[in-house]
C-alpha cells in the first residue's frame, strides 16, 4: 500500500489579515536595514570586503580575537541578510497577489449575507 499523498490547501487562509502581512513585511524592511548597518561597520572597520577579510585569517593575519568573531558576525549579517530579503519578496508577492483576493472574498462574504432571500 503506497502513502497518500499530501493535499494542499491552495485556498487563502482568511485567519491573516492583509494588515498582518503589511506588517510582517515592515518589520522585514526595519531588519533589512539593521543587518546592512552591521555589514557596512564591519566594512568601515576593516576597509576590506568579508571575503578578503577571511582570506587574510586564512593565511594567519589578524587576530583572533576580534577579527574571527567579526568575521563570523558579518558573515550571519550577509546570510541574515539574504533571507530577510527572501522572506521580504515572499511577503511582497503574499500582500501584491493574495491581498485583493482576501478582500474580494470577505465583499463577496458580505454580499451573500446582505443579500434578499428568493421567493
Amino acid at each position: 500500500m503506497s502513502p497518500r499523498p499530501i493535499e494542499r490547501d491552495q485556498s487563502w487562509p482568511f485567519q491573516v489579515e492583509p494588515t498582518t502581512l503589511r506588517r510582517l513585511l515592515e518589520e522585514t524592511r526595519g531588519r533589512e536595514v539593521l543587518l546592512q548597518q552591521v555589514i557596512r561597520q564591519m566594512e568601515q572597520r576593516y576597509g576590506c570586503s568579508l571575503e578578503e577579510l577571511e582570506a587574510r585569517l586564512a593565511r594567519g593575519e589578524g587576530q583572533e580575537h576580534p577579527d574571527w568573531e567579526d568575521s563570523i558576525e558579518w558573515r550571519n549579517a550577509i546570510d541574515a541578510l539574504h533571507h530577510t530579503r527572501a522572506l521580504q519578496s515572499i511577503l511582497e508577492w503574499l500582500v501584491n497577489s493574495l491581498a485583493p483576493a482576501h478582500q474580494a472574498a470577505r465583499g463577496l462574504a458580505g454580499w451573500v449575507r446582505a443579500r434578499p432571500a428568493l421567493q
